[in-house]
């Protein structure tokens, strides 16, 4: 709703920035552009990606009363990212991301600061930060010192202006995002989630947060905010995409598309997330060099 936490901060100087210093900044100059939208699955629902190679649903988060939800989108596009490169055969394990980390991260290791003491972030530096500095798991680290098992929000303010602590960053190293991109039109969107490269998303759209009986939400009013797309339908009478966010699992009412659909969750219509990615500051994630043409 319009009086939740948002926090994404819309800054096209500050994203061009970042696009200068990547080796793909958009999603067509990568290899998994090459592969066409006839070869796509016709839907892709995250969620059970997930549950595939952890056992568990789709977790429900909530970012509470300060704008971090750049850093939301962010973990749960890499969440998608790794369960999906898991699902593939990749050598890894799967982890939820330590929220606060990303935020202070992107907030000060890339922002330098800009934003002042104010809250929020800019999706851009999201991306570089993990892409430079990889992605601390939530977990327990310097034999106690650090439990980040559980998102807090004093934590995240304070990172927000102190950055990561310098201890914990060759431990984020070790979690690498080895590419990220620019998303720009829905197309592309379904694209990389068919490769099992998760997005995150952000807007000024807001939504009704009540879900029809197919379980879209209609595009209403304005949020400053980040999320992220774990899903597509590109065929039938409503193509669209499933949207994640960070507000909890009582937010958003009426009926999900399927029962097992996470309920911090609904579709979005093909039209509505084109126009979401247009605005500029969305990104995909890779754990592969070169963020390549694969299956998932």
């Amino acid at each position: 709703m319009d009086d939740m936490a948002q926090g994404w901060v819309e800054d096209p100087v500050a994203v061009d920035a970042v696009l200068e210093t990547l080796p793909f900044p958009v999603f067509g100059s990568t290899g998994a552009a090459t592969m066409t939208y006839e070869e796509t699955p016709k839907e892709v629902f995250g969620w059970r990606i997930w549950k595939q190679v952890t056992g568990n649903e789709w977790p429900i988060f909530q970012q509470g009363g300060i704008g971090a939800c750049v850093s939301f989108g962010t973990a749960h596009a890499v969440m998608y990212t790794i369960a999906s490169e898991i699902y593939s055969g990749e050598p890894e394990e799967a982890y939820i991301p330590c929220f606060e980390s990303i935020y202070g991260l992107s907030r000060v290791e890339i922002g330098n600061r800009q934003l002042g003491r104010g809250d929020g972030s800019i999706g851009a530096w999201a991306a570089k930060a993990c892409r430079t500095y990889g992605v601390l798991p939530q977990g327990v680290y310097l034999e106690g010192k650090y439990d980040l098992t559980r998102y807090d929000q004093s934590r995240c303010k304070a990172w927000g202006w102190d950055g990561l602590p310098d201890v914990l960053e060759p431990i984020a190293k070790n979690y690498p995002i080895s590419e990220t991109t620019q998303i720009r039109t829905f197309k592309d969107a379904v694209l990389a989630l068919a490769q099992g490269y998760g997005i995150q998303v952000a807007s000024s759209q807001g939504f009704s947060q009540v879900r029809d009986r197919d379980g879209f939400c209609s595009p209403k009013g304005r949020w400053m905010h980040s999320m992220a797309i774990i899903g597509y339908k590109r065929d039938g009478s409503r193509p669209g995409g499933f949207i994640v966010n960070s507000w909890g699992g009582s937010t958003t009412t009426g009926p999900t598309s399927h029962p097992d659909a996470p309920k911090s969750g609904w579709w979005a219509e093909a039209g509505v997330i084109e126009s979401m990615l247009k605005q500029g500051d969305s990104f995909a994630f890779s754990g592969i060099a070169g963020m390549p043409k694969r299956t998932v």
